[in-house]
C-alpha cells in the first residue's frame, strides 16, 4: 500500500475525552472489577471504519480488533486460523475451501455463516462500493468482469456450499492469496450494512472481532471493549482498549512519558537514541516491510537515460542516509525488504562495492550519459514536508553535487499537493516516495513496477520484467518462483527506474508491564494478544 506515515500530517487532534452511550451495547462484557485498560497511540483519526473503504493505517489498526476474517495474524505476524477453522487448496491452486467455526458469532449474538462472507466479498467487488483496495482480490474469478460492468457482483466466484463452508475460486494461481485474506478488505460486514455505510457509532455497531466499538469522539479518543460473543473470548485478557489519535510524535512521546499511553505510534526520529537511553526496556525497534525510495521519471529526458539513472543512484551513500535518519533503518540496494516469506532477495552488485568504487562508477556512468563539469546536469528533486524528508533531500542532492557536479533545485510541497503532483509525471523529475507491503510476499514490492501498475510512479516499462513476473505468478514450486522473482528484481535494478534508499524499521514505545507484544515484519499487533502484567 502507499506509505501511510504522511497521513499523520492531516489531523492535528490531541487526545480528547470520549463519550459513551448509556444504552446497553451488545457483545460488551459485564464488569465486576475495574476494567483492564490499554491505551494505544494511533497516529491519527481513522478515515473510515468500513473494511471495504478504509485506506489508512489508523483505521487498519482498529479494524483488526473489531473484525476477524477467514484467517488472521498471530502476535508474531504469522498467518493463523480466524473465522475459518480449517481450509484446503486444490492441487492446481485455484480453489480454496474454508470450514467456518460454528462457534463464530456477530457481536449481537447472531450466528456468523458462510453467506455473510459471500455478501461481503460481493460488496467489495462491486465498483459502486468504491473500494480503493478491492484490487487485492482481483484474482478471484469474475472480479475483472464485475469491475468493468460486464458482470453483476453476485457472479463473483465466492460461494457458500454449506452454512459453514465457503468456496473461493481464482482465475490464476496466487501463492500469497491466504496473506491477502488477512487484510481489512477481506473482513466480513454485517448484513444490515451491506447496502449502506457500515455503522460506526457505538449504538449501532455490529462486528465479529475480539472487541466491539464502545465510544468515539470525532478527532478524539476511540474506545473498544471486549466482545463477549467472540468465539475465543476466554483468551482475551484485556477489557478495554483506548485508541488515542495524537498526530505529532513529539506530543505522543510526552503523553507516554506522563503515563497516559501504553503503546506509541512512531518514536520521533530525532529522539530514538535519547529515548533508548532514558527508557531502557521500553523501545521496540524491528525490521518492517517498507521501502523508502526516489522515483525517476523515465518517460522523458533527461532521466530516460539508463546511464544517468545509474550514475545518480550509485552516487548516493546509503550508509550516510540512514545515519541522517538516525532511526535504525538499513540501507537498501534492492526493492524487497529482508524478512519476506520464501525470498532471500536479489544480489545487487553495487552493494558489494566500497564507497569509493561506487562513486567512481557513478562518475563513469555520468560521463557516458553526456555530462561533465563543463556540461552539468540540472535536476529537480520533489519531496513533501514533514518527518525526515527534507533532511534526506538535502543529503541526496549534496551527494549528487559533490560526486557528479549536478546542479539541482529542491522542491518542497504540502502532502496533499504532493500527492496531486505525484499523479502527473510531467510536473516532476525525481520524487521521493515510500511503499509498505500489503502482504508478506516479494511481489507486493516487485509488482508495483510492472508496466500497467497504477503505483508505477516512474512510468517504467520492460516487457521482460513483466513477463518474468507473470511466469512467477503461475509457478507452483516455491523455490523456482523465488528464483524468477529474483531475476525480475535484478532486471529492475539494472534499469534503475528508482533509487532505493533504505528499508524502514518499526519504532514503538511499549510499557514493559504489557505482555504479548511481539515484533514482526508486518508491524501488526492485535490487542487480543496483549495482557497487563500482574503486579
Amino acid at each position: 500500500m502507499r506509505h501511510r506515515f504522511p497521513v499523520l500530517l492531516f489531523i492535528f487532534a490531541i487526545a480528547a475525552g470520549s463519550s459513551c452511550s448509556d444504552k446497553p451495547q451488545s457483545g460488551i462484557s459485564a464488569q465486576t472489577e475495574p476494567p483492564r485498560v490499554i491505551r494505544r497511540g494511533n497516529g491519527g483519526e481513522p478515515g473510515s471504519l468500513d473494511p471495504a473503504i478504509a485506506e489508512d493505517v489508523h483505521a487498519f489498526n482498529i479494524l483488526t480488533d473489531l473484525y476477524e476474517g477467514l484467517v488472521t495474524v498471530s502476535a508474531a505476524g504469522e498467518i493463523v486460523a480466524g473465522v475459518a477453522e480449517t481450509w484446503v487448496v486444490s492441487d492446481d491452486g485455484l480453489t480454496y475451501v474454508f470450514q467456518l467455526r460454528k462457534s463464530a458469532k456477530w457481536s449481537n449474538g447472531e450466528a456468523l455463516v458462510a453467506q455473510d462472507f459471500v455478501r461481503s466479498f460481493q460488496r467489495l467487488a462491486d465498483p459502486l462500493t468504491g473500494s480503493a483496495y478491492s484490487f487485492l482480490i482481483e484474482d478471484i474469478a469474475h472480479f475483472s468482469a464485475i469491475q468493468s460492468g460486464e458482470a453483476e457482483a453476485n457472479q463473483l466466484a465466492v460461494t457458500a456450499t454449506g452454512s459453514h463452508t465457503l468456496q473461493i475460486v481464482l482465475e490464476r494461481r496466487v501463492p500469497y492469496f491466504i496473506s491477502i485474506l488477512t487484510m481489512p478488505v477481506a473482513l466480513p460486514v454485517y448484513a444490515r450494512d451491506l447496502d449502506s455505510v457500515v455503522a460506526s457509532s457505538p449504538d449501532d455497531f455490529v462486528g465479529n472481532g475480539a472487541f466491539v466499538l464502545s465510544a468515539h469522539t470525532p478527532e478524539g479518543e476511540l474506545t473498544i471493549r471486549k466482545n463477549a460473543h467472540y468465539w475465543d473470548a476466554s483468551s482475551v485478557a484485556v477489557d478495554e482498549v483506548v485508541y488515542v489519535p495524537i498526530i505529532d510524535p513529539g506530543t505522543e512521546l510526552n503523553v507516554y512519558r506522563a503515563g497516559q499511553l501504553d503503546i506509541t505510534n512512531p518514536i520521533p526520529p530525532t529522539h530514538v537514541q535519547m529515548v533508548s537511553s532514558d527508557l531502557p526496556g521500553h523501545v521496540q525497534i524491528a525490521p518492517t516491510l517498507a521501502l523508502y525510495y526516489l522515483a525517476f521519471d523515465v518517460t522523458e529526458a533527461p532521466l530516460d537515460s539508463r546511464e544517468l539513472r545509474l550514475a545518480l543512484s550509485m552516487a548516493i551513500d546509503r550508509n550516510t542516509i540512514v545515519s541522517v535518519t538516525g532511526r535504525g533503518e538499513s540501507p537498501a540496494y534492492g526493492v524487497v525488504p529482508p524478512g519476506v516469506f520464501n525470498y532471500d532477495g536479489a544480489d545487487d552488485p553495487a552493494s558489494q562495492l566500497s564507497k569509493d568504487e561506487r562513486e567512481a562508477q557513478a562518475r563513469e556512468y555520468y560521463r557516458r550519459a553526456g555530462y561533465s563539469s563543463d556540461n552539468p546536469l540540472h535536476l529537480q528533486l520533489t519531496y513533501d514536508s514533514g518527518d525526515i524528508h527534507e533532511r534526506i533531500a538535502v543529503a541526496v542532492s549534496s551527494m549528487w553535487r559533490d560526486v557528479l557536479g549536478v546542479d539541482f533545485d529542491l522542491r518542497k510541497m504540502e502532502w496533499q499537493y504532493f500527492l496531486d503532483t505525484r499523479e502527473n509525471r510531467a510536473n516532476w523529475q525525481v520524487m521521493r516516495f515510500a511503499w509498505t507491503g500489503d502482504y508478506n510476499d516479494a511481489t507486493t514490492f516487485t509488482n508495483i513496477f510492472r508496466s500497467h501498475d497504477l503505483q508505477n510512479l516512474s512510468g517504467y516499462s520492460n516487457p521482460d520484467y513483466d513477463d518474468i513476473l507473470s511466469k512467477a505468478a503461475a509457478e507452483g514450486d516455491t523455490t523456482r518462483r523465488a528464483e524468477q522473482i529474483a531475476t525480475a528484481e535484478r532486471i529492475l535494478l539494472n534499469d534503475q527506474p528508482i533509487a532505493p534508499l533504505y528499508f524502514y524499521v518499526s519504532k514503538h514505545l511499549v510499557r514493559p508491564s504489557l505482555e504479548g507484544y511481539q515484533q514482526n515484519v508486518l508491524d501488526r499487533h492485535p490487542s487480543k494478544y496483549l495482557r497487563i502484567q500482574s503486579k
